[in-house]
């Protein structure tokens, strides 16, 4: 007695499907590649040549509703056939919505074959009318309407997992959570808040690369100026990953007493210890006169930018009294932030007594207040030059 070994697999028949859909270019319920062997009872195959062979798809493993069938004269070579269901009698469309089960009735020469193959999800994944599936230089393509239909992946309570979806505005990707709920959402389409959606605490500070940071630093102590000395109200260290700018903002209060004449503070942010003032970036608090010797306030706002590579940086807000004793200059409630930028969206100037090797530098003859006999002359340039002259010293390195 003929016997069948059947060679059915789920991911077999997965790519049979799509060979046959491949081959027709409609829906993927066309045609189902179907292989087997067939051989006798004691083991050897059937002989060479043609043989009639029924098949029957059912809604049951064992009796049930014959949902459709057709017989084909197939043909053996060492007990083995291929034949694509539904050449002979279609598969309609609607066998593979939504069914509980499908199994697949084989008989052979009037020899039924038990038990029956259950059909699982991979002929049923394509009953859309307007899906077609393609294969371009080994990539597989998948076509539909994106507007009307999505592709969704289920677990086995029947949830759904994953969700692909076009729209008017752009492709989604959503990946479920185990309850339904959304755990990573994507929106290419949209911006803002909607266009990303991660899970609380998805992303470690270790996996962030270059982004931007800041740090700021409080320091509450009176300091007393010295006359046209610079000394130090609060000193601040950053560490940059990245090459890129560091923006610094600085404020605090000036106490001036002491005197009816003059008497006025000065207040700057800079990188080095002591030295002069530095025209445009200082900022003076203070009057040529006062009432009497009581103490006067005034608030100072003081900022800067700098380009820097990557690494350790020390940045310090300074001041200095302009005037001697007994005019008295103080400071305090000092806050100094510096907020690093991997990269600039425009311009970014600075002024500087050198033009520091930038090609595009531009003189301004203008008088620092606070050195009116010396250097006159400024040069303003955008620092994005040396943004890229680091950028590209750092890519011939790397060669």
């Amino acid at each position: 007695m003929p016997q069948i070994a059947r060679m059915l697999r789920l991911n077999l028949l997965t790519l049979t499907i799509l060979i046959s859909l491949w081959s027709t270019g409609h829906t993927a319920t066309d045609a189902i590649s179907y292989q087997g062997r067939l051989t006798m009872a004691d083991g050897n195959p059937v002989s060479n040549g043609q043989h009639s062979i029924q098949f029957a798809i059912y809604d049951d493993s064992l009796a049930g509703q014959q949902l459709w069938s057709e017989t084909a004269t197939i043909v053996t070579l060492n007990g083995l056939f291929t034949h694509l269901l539904g050449t002979i009698n279609p598969l309609p469309d609607e066998l593979f919505k939504n069914p509980d089960r499908l199994y697949l009735q084989v008989v052979f020469e009037e020899e039924s074959i038990e038990p029956r193959s259950i059909l699982t999800g991979a002929p049923t994944a394509g009953v859309a009318s307007d899906l077609i599936v393609t294969d371009h230089n080994d990539t597989l393509v998948i076509e539909t309407d994106a507007l009307q239909r999505r592709l969704s992946l289920f677990d086995q309570k029947g949830q759904e997992q994953v969700k692909l979806q076009g729209s008017g505005a752009g492709g989604q990707v959503v990946l479920n959570n185990q309850d339904g709920t959304t755990g990573i959402s994507l929106h290419g389409g949209l911006n803002g808040d909607e266009s990303v959606v991660l899970p609380d605490s998805s992303v470690s500070s270790s996996e962030i690369i270059d982004e931007t940071g800041y740090v700021t630093w409080i320091n509450v102590n009176p300091v007393t100026m010295v006359t046209l000395e610079m000394t130090d109200l609060i000193n601040l260290e950053i560490e940059t990953p990245a090459d890129g700018y560091i923006v610094l903002e600085g404020k605090c209060y000036v106490e001036l007493s002491g005197t009816t004449g003059p008497n006025v503070a000065l207040v700057q942010i800079d990188a080095s210890e002591g030295g002069g003032s530095q025209f445009p970036y200082y900022t003076l608090a203070g009057l040529g006169g006062y009432v009497n010797t009581n103490e006067s306030y005034f608030p100072v706002y003081v900022t800067r930018v700098y380009w820097r590579q990557a690494g350790v940086h020390y940045f310090r807000m300074e001041g200095r009294a302009n005037n001697a004793a007994p005019a008295l200059a103080r400071s305090w409630d000092h806050i100094l932030t510096a907020v690093f930028y991997p990269t600039s969206y425009g311009v970014v100037s600075k002024v500087s007594t050198t033009p520091d090797g930038h090609p595009n530098a531009t003189p301004h003859d203008i008088k620092d207040p606070q050195d009116p006999d010396g250097r006159s002359r400024f040069y303003q340039m955008d620092m994005r030059y040396f943004e890229r002259r680091s950028k590209d010293t750092t890519d011939r390195s790397n060669k």
